[in-house]
Formats: structure tokens, C-alpha cells, sequence
């Protein structure tokens, strides 16, 4: 008789031990997906503020060259000039291309 409870408790072993098996899977596949898009969310936030800062260094930037240029008693037409003057647009070179 013990070896009858044996030999039907094998497989009833063998069957939650499979669930079990594929319960872990299945919470580490959904524990990999979690992280990964806690990544994705991480780096979207990172990336939102740092184009948040840059464009407050670059207002701040402008603020304190438009503060400077009246302090020197630049107008804007002389700062248009120097703007011109600084990048000046590059004629197109004709050739032969050999």
C-alpha cells in the first residue's frame, strides 16, 4: 500500500514542480519586461530635463549677451553686422571635378 501512494505521488510531484517551473518564467520574463521599461522611462525623463536645462543655459546665455551688448552701447544693427560679418555665407565654387 506505500508504494501505491508512491507511485501516484511521483507525478503529482513532478506536475507542481512543473507549474512552479513555469510560474518563475513567467514572473521573471514579466520582472525583465518591468525593468526595461522602467529604463526606457528613466532615460525619457533624463533626456526631457536635460533639454529643459540646456534651454534655460541657452535663454539665460541670450539674456546676458543682449544685457552686455547695451551695457557697451551696441545697438541692434551693429549686432546684425558683427552676426554678418562672423559667418559669412560662402560663395558656391565653380570647378571641374576630375
Amino acid at each position: 500500500m506505500h508504494t501505491h501512494w508512491k507511485n501516484r505521488l511521483a507525478p503529482v510531484a513532478l506536475g507542481l514542480a512543473l507549474i512552479t517551473l513555469v510560474g518563475c518564467d513567467a514572473a521573471e520574463q514579466s520582472a525583465q519586461k518591468l525593468a526595461e521599461e522602467a529604463k526606457k522611462e528613466a532615460q525619457a525623463l533624463i533626456e526631457e530635463s536635460v533639454g529643459e536645462v540646456v534651454d534655460e543655459v541657452n535663454r539665460q546665455v541670450d539674456s546676458l549677451q543682449e544685457s552686455t551688448n547695451r551695457a557697451l552701447g551696441k545697438d541692434d544693427k551693429e549686432q546684425d553686422t558683427e552676426a554678418q560679418q562672423e559667418d559669412p555665407e560662402k560663395p558656391l565654387e565653380q570647378g571641374v571635378e576630375t
